[in-house]
């Protein structure tokens, strides 16, 4: 074939990475400027990959479906629904990427979690391909992607190395993306440097020449080849034009041949149209505003041609070498379409975008077909217009992508709307779609949508909407500024609607330091006069938590506020009860809550939600001394809101994941997790949980026997807790940590004063555990430090908070040791070694071993085999497979790739000494009687 010329080196190397790809995946990127022939070359490892038996999926991005909602992906996958095998492919999470590529898709819970669960399914969905065999993504002109799809592919980049799987791109050198952050991300996850298109040489070009022009001579071919710079595209159209005019190939014409570039093919193109029969031209231009894939009869409609001088034109297009063969209409170079469509004045292009946006609403396509058309036009003060622009944004917000919803919202601003609601309502659903991607304007758009809504109902209305979706991601100081100016002419918002509006704010006040105090006066004031909705008493519960009063008065609020919080699902006070739970050592119902949340969420894709849920019962797990699955709940939460939330808002996360490393004496590794955050330094000034993040990292730094570190965290720790009156000893823990770090340095006196204080605050509370706990640190205060941790130990026993029960019978198995009791030190430490081995209290079993030497007992040794020795990420896969979950569902719940799940598995199989799935569920539950016979007096 003529058009692959001089292309042996790139076909070879194209081959090379195709194959490569076939056992670990790969992005391939082809690069270079206009008309050199990366298309081509694309097609060529189209027909390559096919013969090579695998799955080819095709998409061209264009100019106007930039901000097609998942436009790209859509083009890609949509030749496979409804074939047979399609429903294999969306089984579990795939599911979700009907979310991009239907229509239909229904209303997300939040425009942001669309997003993200129509993205992950997609992953899903390329994943599944893969499996089912090596598969292709090939995509031409990725620089004009839609947003959304480019998105999805970068997330697809990330774990494409696991997968059998290509994804083939062309991308234009020099030409402005859409996202260019997003692209460059993509173009960053090569493994090898991007192929280059060469210029065609010499021979090559003279080659050419001669095909088209046999009596060519050779000075001619070589100033064609001068001229071009060896670009295919723009010798053609050169060629073309001296065919054309029958112009002699001689060297006296080229001595006269100059610089050919694109106002040259513009002419030639010109004049090419002019020569073809009438109707031609004007069709070969709709078809430039309608974009590639155009139908005959858009396309006559919208050149004002009847259907048998539209087919005609066709025709000569297509003979004229314009025109691609097939149904569907496209141009046969992009260059040529830009050609036609910039030789349009602005104001007739315009005019043309509103004619097809008109002709696609008379047959009733759906809204973003007819919104891309819109996005084209002048504003002209049209009712419609802006009607039909939010309908389109609503679609691409159902099928998440919102970057797509807001360029629709953008250009319904700019159609004044003549009522003032209508004109709020747009504001409000531009600010939620910027919100849901964390543009910084979404603010603003909202505060906007407050300020001119045309009632106070509206007002309120639009105000609780935009700070329910940013206080959930975190973004609370904005969300209490949308609140306070919902609130503004109160006497006019019905009382229902005003409640759920002070209780929103109250909880976003509580969120943040400086504003507790507030938060608090404007709960008393409420309490005083309850209105109709009962979500206040939820706030009730948290201040009494807070205030460390006796645990009782928190669950009669909290108790008389879960009905109310049932209808809530998308407001931050549904996490507020859940910790409130914790607080009251109510572990299993916090655990069941966040379970019923994340059983919710991630079959949904509810990525905030997920978060939430996961690192609530991360805590409670912690607390409940089940470090292996805390640990698998922690990091998923964590990465989530690495990615999604603020700062303030990931301390949530980051907390118990160091608790759970540093249990897990993992002590690297939630360093690690301190710097992927950002934060070895101080918190972010005013975050409410930078307190928890100090007792956290007071913590492991007293494991990692920096006592001056852990004394300095703890008592920041204190001092912003006193800031905000936090007086609850499970939460304000921090006496703790200072109490111990001082014992390590000698500062018995001091220590023994804040272990006081930490023992009178949890026995005002009252719980077993926090009363429990108290008595563990007092103890080594105190001159008789035995009695006091056999109280504990009896307190405990029963309590669900099983850290602290296993910390207190190994401080009392060592108390008793040292006491000279070495007997009766072996039951207790033989207890918690016990406990702690079974649920990955690794730092608590070295100490119970270290103990029991010391104690004149042989234990058992650390667990290289069996589940003992499981890390948490192999514990959680091999608990989900004992229960029956296939690798498949294992990977969606765990947010891993099936190949991870299978890595895994087989390190359990290795552990455990198994070679079945079918015997995990024994190895697991054989591991009580496995730890009995630890002891070798």
């Amino acid at each position: 074939m003529a058009v692959l010329l001089d292309r042996d080196a790139e076909l070879r190397e194209l081959g090379r990475r195709l194959a490569e790809a076939r056992a670990s995946g790969r992005v391939i990127v082809v690069e270079g400027p206009a008309g050199i022939g990366k298309s081509t070359l694309l097609a060529a490892a189209s027909r390559m990959a096919t013969t090579d038996s695998a799955t080819v999926l095709h998409a061209r991005c264009s100019p106007l479906e930039r901000y097609a909602a998942w436009g790209m992906a859509r083009q890609l996958f949509q030749p496979l629904r409804g074939r047979p095998g399609w429903d294999e492919l969306t089984i579990g999470a795939a599911g979700l990427a009907e979310r991009a590529l239907a229509p239909e898709a229904g209303e997300p819970a939040h425009a942001g979690d669309a997003m993200h669960a129509a993205a992950r399914g997609l992953v899903w969905l390329a994943s599944n391909l893969a499996e089912r065999g090596p598969a292709v993504l090939l995509i031409d002109d990725v620089h004009w992607a839609d947003t959304p799809s480019l998105r999805w592919l970068g997330i697809l980049a990330r774990s494409i190395g696991e997968l059998r799987l290509a994804v083939l791109c062309a991308v234009r050198s020099g030409e402005p993306a859409v996202d260019p952050e997003l692209l460059g991300e993509l173009l960053a996850s090569t493994t090898e440097p991007p192929m280059r298109v060469r210029p065609l040489g010499q021979v090559a070009t003279e080659t050419l020449v001669r095909r088209r022009l046999p009596n060519a001579s050779g000075g001619f071919a070589h100033a064609c080849h001068a001229v071009t710079g060896g670009n295919p595209f723009l010798l053609g159209a050169l060629l073309t034009q001296h065919v054309a005019d029958a112009i002699t190939p001689n060297d006296e014409t080229a001595a006269r041949l100059g610089a050919f570039g694109s106002e040259q093919v513009a002419r030639v193109l010109e004049r090419q149209l002019a020569r073809l029969p009438t109707g031609a031209d004007a069709l070969a231009r709709a078809i430039a505003v309608l974009g590639p894939g155009a139908a005959m009869r858009h396309a006559a409609g919208l050149a004002g041609l009847e259907p048998d001088r539209a087919a005609r034109a066709a025709d000569a297009l297509r003979t004229a070498g314009l025109l691609e063969d097939g149904r569907e209409l496209t141009l046969v170079h992009p260059l040529i379409s830009a050609t036609l469509y910039a030789s349009l004045p602005p104001g007739e292009r315009a005019l043309r975008h509103a004619a097809a946006a008109a002709v696609f609403a008379a047959e009733r396509a759906d809204a973003e077909r007819v919104g891309l058309h819109l996005l084209h036009t002048e504003p002209a003060r049209d009712a419609t217009t802006v009607a039909t622009l939010r309908d389109a944004a609503r679609s691409a917000l159902s099928r998440g992508a919102p970057q797509s919803a807001a360029s629709y919202l953008r250009r319904a601003l700019a159609e004044p709307a003549p009522d003032p609601a209508v004109d709020a309502d747009v504001r409000l659903e531009l600010g939620l779609a910027l919100a849901a991607y964390m543009q910084p304007e979404a603010y603003d758009l909202l505060d906007q949508a407050v300020a001119v809504a045309a009632t106070p109902a509206q007002r309120a209305t639009i105000a609780l909407r935009g700070a329910r979706a940013l206080g959930l991601a975190g973004h609370f100081e904005t969300a209490v500024g949308l609140c306070r100016h919902g609130l503004r002419d109160a006497a006019g918002i019905p009382p229902a609607l005003r409640a759920r509006l002070d209780a929103e704010l109250i909880a976003n006040l509580s969120l943040q330091a400086p504003t507790v105090p507030e938060a608090r006066d404007r709960l008393r004031r409420i309490a005083a006069s309850p209105p109709p909705v009962d979500l206040w008493r939820i706030l009730a519960a948290w201040e009494a938590a807070c205030d460390g009063r006796p645990v009782e008065e928190a669950r009669t609020l909290l108790a008389s506020g879960l009905d109310a919080l049932a209808e809530e699902t998308d407001s931050v006070l549904g996490t507020y009860a859940k910790m409130i739970m914790i607080a009251n050592g109510d572990l299993d119902a916090a655990r069941e809550h966040c379970t019923a949340l994340i059983e919710i969420a991630r079959p949904r894709g509810w990525l905030i939600a997920l978060a939430h849920g996961c690192f609530i019962r991360a805590t409670a797990l912690v607390l409940a001394g089940e470090i292996l699955d805390a640990e698998a709940d922690a990091r998923l939460s964590f990465d989530i809101k690495l990615s999604l939330s603020p700062p303030a808002a990931l301390l949530w996360s980051l907390s118990p994941l160091v608790d759970a490393l540093v249990e897990a004496d993992d002590l690297s590794g939630a360093d690690e997790a301190l710097t992927a955050a950002g934060q070895q330094g101080a918190p972010p000034a005013g975050a409410l949980a930078g307190h928890v993040l100090l007792q956290s990292r007071a913590r492991l730094r007293l494991a990692q026997h920096r006592a001056e570190d852990a004394l300095a965290d703890a008592l920041a720790a204190g001092t912003s807790a006193r800031e905000r009156g936090l007086q609850h000893p499970v939460y304000a823990s921090w006496r703790v940590e200072a109490a111990e770090a001082l014992l390590v340095q000698g500062q018995a006196v001091r220590a023994r004063e804040l272990a006081r204080e930490h023992f009178e605050l949890s026995e005002r509370l009252g719980t077993p555990a926090a009363r429990g706990a108290a008595l563990r640190v007092l103890a080594p205060t105190s001159g008789e430090p035995i009695p006091l941790l056999e109280q504990a130990v009896e307190l405990l026993a029963d309590s669900p908070a099983q850290l602290e029960h296993t910390r207190a019978l190994v401080d009392l198995g060592a108390a008793l040791r040292r006491a000279n009791r070495r007997a009766d030190a072996r039951e207790p430490l033989r207890r918690a070694l016990e406990h702690a081995d079974r649920n990955g209290m690794l730092r608590l079993a070295r100490r119970a071993r270290e103990e029991l030497r010391a104690a004149g007992v042989r234990p058992r040794r650390s667990a290289l085999s069996g589940p003992d020795a499981l890390t948490a990420a192999e514990h959680r896969v091999a608990e989900l497979a004992a229960n029956g979950h296939g690798n498949r569902a294992i990977a969606e719940r765990l947010y891993v790739t099936q190949r991870t799940v299978e890595t895994h598995l087989t390190h359990a199989f290795q552990k455990l000494g198994i070679s079945s799935r079918a015997e995990l569920a024994a190895a697991l539950d054989g591991h009580a009687a496995a730890v009995e016979p630890a002891l070798v007096v």
